[in-house]
């Protein structure tokens, strides 16, 4: 007997449509309802998800869907500084999994309650750091847990173009590293772009939509197990994001759709190109990637499955960007992690 689909609902029509896209799709699932308080942007809601007006139900006021639809499960896509009222407010009335968009939250304090919140209630989250749920970089983590390169080392990792913003976009590459890293961030040292030497230590992102208000960055990142990740978020270099994880027995470079592999036949050695995981990168349109995403989301809460990208590791990923913004405004300080709270 297939098991009962779960009612789900969106929160944000912007980039919400894709997160309708997804639950659309997934056999999983049966979306119901969406919200914004923008009824322009709920329009475009629609469009994005590829599917019609007046197949399911619209709200302006996300407490009242909460009250009126029964729900399972929820995406929250509001902007970057909204999700925590939210994603709290859903687990409290009972929703059984949330996706929430990056980042996670903008101060720690808002990313710590959004964690006690949902673990005592027992719900189920993920943080929509999509490549942690695209086929090719979950089989280059596979490969390195595996030990074909002979254990992590090194990450340098890329992200270029005009919207190589720090919050808003590099939180997806700060927490690509965090996810191959697979430990707790220990300490981070950065250096904001010129044009933002006196940017923080408070985001101040005004939604995230507007890179003169979100700087570029280097960090660096120091784990606990000893892997360091060297972060470029760089505006002036062309549109791409790319990751070079190395080690004593090889290396990766992965990008959005391919990757290449190199094998040492010593520790050290000299390396030779080899066949990489046979994954698929990015898929289009945008809001394919998130249908393993909203599947992965059902099987945590059927069985109890783990998340691709927890909320734990989502925080973790907050705290570094706030750590970079305290770095900066110390003058590239080591930022000891975690940062104090109170």
């Amino acid at each position: 007997m297939a098991a009962e689909r779960l009612r789900a609902a969106v929160i944000g029509g912007g980039l919400g449509g894709a997160h309708g896209y997804a639950y659309a799709r997934a056999q999983e699932c049966e979306l119901v309802a969406a919200c914004d308080i923008d009824p322009v942007a709920l329009g475009r809601f629609f469009e994005r998800a590829e599917i019609a007006r007046g197949d399911i139900a619209e709200y302006t006021d996300y407490r009242e869907m909460l009250a009126q639809e029964n729900l399972d499960v929820i995406s929250v896509a509001t902007p970057d500084h909204l999700h925590t009222d939210p994603v709290c407010d859903a687990s409290e009335a009972g929703v059984r999994g949330i996706l929430c968009e990056k980042p996670l939250a903008t101060t720690v304090e808002d990313a710590d309650r959004m964690v006690e919140v949902t673990e005592r209630n027992g719900t189920k989250v993920s943080v929509d750091h999509t490549r942690s749920f695209i086929p090719s970089y979950q089989a280059v983590r596979q490969a390195i847990r595996a030990g074909e390169i002979g254990g992590l080392t090194r990450i340098i990792a890329h992200m270029g173009g005009k919207r190589s913003m720090l919050f808003r976009n590099g939180t997806h590459i700060v927490d690509l590293v965090c996810f191959f890293a697979d430990a707790a961030p220990k300490w981070v040292i950065a250096a904001h772009e010129r044009g933002f030497e006196d940017y923080g230590p408070v985001y101040d992102g005004k939604g995230g939509k507007d890179p003169q208000f979100d700087p570029g960055s280097t960090l660096i990142i120091e784990f606990a197990n000893g892997v360091r990740g060297i972060l470029n978020s760089a505006k002036l270099t062309p549109q791409f994001s790319e990751c070079d994880l190395q080690g004593p027995g090889g290396r990766f470079i992965i990008d959005d759709q391919r990757c290449r592999a190199w094998k040492c036949d010593e520790p050290e050695g000299t390396p030779r190109e080899v066949a990489p995981p046979p994954e698929r990168g990015y898929a289009q349109p945008f809001g394919e990637n998130l249908i393993p995403a909203v599947q992965e989301l059902a099987q945590m809460i059927r069985s109890d499955a783990p998340s691709s990208s927890p909320v734990r590791r989502g925080r973790d990923t907050v705290e570094i960007l706030l750590a970079a913004l305290a770095s900066q405004e110390a003058g590239s300080a080591k930022i000891e992690l975690p940062l104090p709270r109170g």
